[in-house]
C-alpha cells in the first residue's frame, strides 16, 4: 500500500511563482548592462559611419583583436588569435580583483575611488618581499610574496574605513588623495630611491624566481607562429576566479555580507537593528583594499615580475569602476565585464593597424556604456546612499520594514534577519 502523500498547497489566486521571480530578477540584473553594450557598440558603429570608415571591419577587428573570432581575410592574415585571447586573459585578470574591490564597497554605500592605490601599496610591497628575500624557496616566497601585497593593499583601504567611520571624511576624497600618495612614493622609490636599479631609473630589480606565478605555456619552442614567450597568460586569473567566489559567498553566504548589504541599504535601519556601521564600514573598506593589493601581488608574480613607474600612471583601479557598474556588483557579472574591458583594450591596436579606425572608438564605446550605465543606475544610488533618501521633516516612515521589503524586493529566497531581531 503507497504511503499517503502530503497534499499539495494550491497557489493563491495572483501569487507569482518563485521561478517566475527569479526569472525576473534575472532580466533586471542582465537587461540594463546588455542593452548598454549593444547600444554603446550602434553608437560606435554611426560614429564610423560619419567619419567615412566601415564598421563591419572595425568590429571584425575588435572581435579579432580581443577574442580571436573572425580573423579572416587579408586584413587578419598575420593575426595569431591565441596570442590575442592570451592578452585579454593578462589585461582581465587584475580588472576582477579591482571590480571587486570597488563592488563591495559599493554594496555597503560606499565609493571606492582608491583601488588604484590600494594595487600600487599592494604592488610596491609584494615586489619588497620578492626582491629582499629572492632565496627563499618558492613554496615560501610566492605566498609571502601574494599575502604581503594583500595586506599593504588591506592597511591602505582600512584608512579609507578608519577615517569614514570615526570622523566622517567622505571617501570618495580620501580614496583620490591615497592614490596620490601611494603613487609619488612609488616615484620615490624608483626615481632614485631605495628600490631602483642601479643605473636604470624608474624600474627595480627583478623578484626571485620563487616569486614567480607560473605562466599556462612554458618553453623555448613556438605556438601558431610565435615564441612561447610572448604568450603572458599566467595562472594569476585562476586566483582572481577564487577569489570572484569567495566575493560571491562572502555577501550571500555570511553574517558580514548581510551586515554590508544592510548598512548599504539604510544605515539607521541597520543600527536599529542592532548592527555596527562603523565596524562594517572598516572591514568592509579592509576586504576591499584586500582585493586591491592581491591584484598588485599578483601582477609583480604573474607579469612584471619587478616594480616598475607604470603603475603610478596605470588605469586599472579606475577602469574597475566601469567594470564593477556594468558588472551589477555581482561576482560573474564583474568577470564578463572585466573581460569585456579587457578585449577592447588588447583589440584597439589591431583594429586601428588593420581596418583602419582609430582605436579612440574604444575608448568612445567604453563611455557610452558608462554612460548608459550611469543613467539605469540614478535609481540605484537612491536605494544604497542612505544621504539620498533621507526622510522629508515630519515623514518619519517605519525604517526597519522599509529596509527589509527592499532587500526581500531583491533577494526574496533569504531570510528578513533584520525585520526578524526587530
Amino acid at each position: 500500500m503507497a504511503a499517503p502523500q502530503a497534499p499539495t498547497k494550491p497557489a493563491k489566486p495572483g501569487e507569482t511563482s518563485m521561478p517566475v521571480i527569479w526569472a525576473k530578477q534575472l532580466g533586471r540584473l542582465i537587461g540594463a548592462p546588455i542593452g548598454s553594450v549593444i547600444f554603446a557598440f550602434i553608437i560606435g558603429a554611426i560614429i564610423v559611419l560619419i567619419t567615412g570608415g566601415d564598421p563591419i571591419q572595425a568590429y571584425q577587428g575588435l572581435f579579432c583583436g580581443g577574442i580571436g573570432l573572425f580573423c579572416t581575410g587579408d586584413l587578419y592574415s598575420s593575426i595569431t588569435p591565441a596570442l590575442e585571447i592570451s592578452s585579454t586573459i593578462v589585461f582581465a585578470t587584475p580588472l576582477i580583483f579591482t571590480g571587486l574591490a570597488v563592488a563591495l564597497p559599493f554594496r555597503a554605500g560606499l565609493f571606492n575611488i582608491g583601488a588604484q592605490g590600494q594595487l600600487t601599496m599592494g604592488a610596491i610591497a609584494a615586489a619588497a618581499v620578492g626582491i629582499h628575500y629572492a632565496s627563499w624557496p618558492g613554496f615560501i616566497l610566492l605566498p609571502a610574496v601574494l599575502i604581503v601585497g594583500t595586506l599593504a593593499g588591506a592597511a591602505w583601504g582600512g584608512i579609507v574605513g578608519v577615517l569614514k567611520a570615526f570622523t566622517g571624511a567622505h571617501e570618495v576624497v580620501t580614496t583620490i588623495m591615497l592614490n596620490y600618495i601611494a603613487a609619488f612614493f612609488l616615484y620615490y622609490l624608483l626615481r632614485g630611491g631605495p628600490m631602483q636599479l642601479a643605473g636604470q631609473p624608474e624600474i627595480s630589480a627583478n623578484v626571485g624566481a620563487g616569486a614567480q606565478l607560473p605562466h599556462f605555456l612554458n618553453g623555448n619552442g613556438q605556438l601558431f607562429g610565435q615564441p612561447i614567450g610572448v604568450y603572458q597568460a599566467h595562472t594569476g586569473i585562476l586566483i582572481a576566479f577564487a577569489v570572484a567566489v569567495l566575493f560571491y559567498i562572502l555577501l550571500k553566504r555570511t553574517a558580514l555580507g548581510y551586515e554590508i548589504r544592510a548598512v548599504g541599504q539604510n544605515q539607521r535601519a541597520a543600527r536599529y537593528a542592532g548592527i555596527s556601521v562603523k565596524r562594517t564600514l572598516i572591514i568592509t573598506m579592509l576586504i576591499a583594499g584586500a582585493f586591491a593589493g592581491l591584484a598588485g601581488g599578483v601582477e609583480i608574480a604573474g607579469l612584471s615580475h619587478q616594480l616598475t613607474i607604470r603603475y603610478a600612471t596605470d588605469s586599472t583601479g579606475f577602469d574597475a569602476i566601469a567594470v564593477a557598474l556594468l558588472g551589477a556588483n555581482a561576482a560573474i557579472g564583474i568577470i564578463l565585464a572585466a573581460f569585456l574591458f579587457a578585449a577592447l583594450r588588447v583589440a584597439g591596436p589591431v583594429m586601428q593597424g588593420n581596418a583602419n579606425v582609430s582605436q579612440n572608438l574604444v575608448d568612445i564605446i567604453q563611455a557610452v556604456i558608462l554612460f548608459s550605465i550611469a543613467a539605469n543606475f540614478l535609481r540605484t544610488f537612491k536605494i544604497r546612499l542612505p544621504a539620498l533618501r533621507q526622510t522629508p521633516p515630519g515623514e518619519d516612515a517605519p525604517m526597519v520594514a522599509t529596509t527589509v521589503t527592499e532587500l526581500e524586493d531583491t533577494e526574496p529566497s533569504e531570510p528578513a534577519e533584520v525585520g526578524d531581531t526587530a
